[in-house]
Parts: C-alpha cells; sequence; structure tokens
C-alpha cells in the first residue's frame, strides 16, 4: 500500500521533472566559447604520452571509489560503538 502510494508520487514527480526539461532548449556543447586555450591541449597531448588520461580516469575512480568505501566502513563502526554504549 505505502510502497504504491510512494511509487505513484515518485513517478508523479519524476513525470513532471522529465516534461519541464523537455520544454527546455537543447544547447549543443560546440556552441558555447568554452574552448580550452591552445597550450593548455597541447599540455595534455604532451601528458597523454607519458599517462594516458583514460587510465588516469580509472585510477581517480578506483582511489575516490575506496575513499568513499573506507569512510562508509568507519561511519558505519562509529554507529556500532554508539548503539554498543
Amino acid at each position: 500500500m505505502i510502497s504504491g502510494i510512494l511509487d505513484f508520487i515518485f513517478g508523479g514527480a519524476l513525470g513532471i521533472v522529465l516534461l519541464v526539461l523537455g520544454l527546455l532548449p537543447t544547447v549543443s556543447l560546440a556552441d558555447l566559447p568554452l574552448q580550452m586555450p591552445q597550450p593548455v591541449l597541447d599540455a595534455m597531448a604532451a601528458l597523454n604520452w607519458f599517462v594516458p588520461i583514460g587510465d588516469m580516469i580509472t585510477i581517480i575512480s578506483w582511489w575516490v571509489g575506496l575513499l568513499i568505501l573506507v569512510n562508509a566502513v568507519l561511519l558505519i563502526v562509529r554507529i556500532l560503538e554508539i548503539v554498543g554504549k
């Protein structure tokens, strides 16, 4: 009963958000004046020879994931210590 009501509410909210997003004009990133300066592009291309950007993104993603995991474990341990008192 409650899950059906929540599904109805969240489904309606999601429908409204999608309707509003559908009414907004589409923006192409190529039209925005956000070009990186040529020296920065050259430096990134040179860096890509030594450490490929894809590998850097993978390493950073694993690192952030492990940080989140460690913090979650520490939070659970802290909660269990408080409950155990």
